[in-house]
């Protein structure tokens, strides 16, 4: 068995994959509005949640065309949330 580690932009590496060909997907999508990471068109940063559900829907439905039908996906995928004290 070969392991093959992936990193990058998933919106640039994913389209490179072929259908069906990625056995596992762990991924952490950047928080809405949480961090900037100094990129231009990030995932993260868009003006609205609505614009950032767009961009993760668009993501994952790639992510869906290259999974294997029996392979698996993790995210890891929250939010902040202050209690005030």
């Amino acid at each position: 068995m070969t392991w093959r580690v992936i990193t990058g932009d998933t919106r640039a590496v994913l389209p490179t994959l072929a259908d069906e060909s990625v056995n596992c997907i762990v991924t952490s999508p950047p928080f809405w509005r949480l961090r900037d990471y100094g990129h231009p068109g990030q995932i993260g940063q868009e003006a609205t949640p609505a614009e950032y559900i767009t961009a993760i829907v668009g993501v994952f439905r790639e992510a869906r065309r290259v999974l294997r039908r029996d392979g698996m996906c993790f995210v890891e995928l929250g939010d902040t949330y202050s209690s005030g004290g």
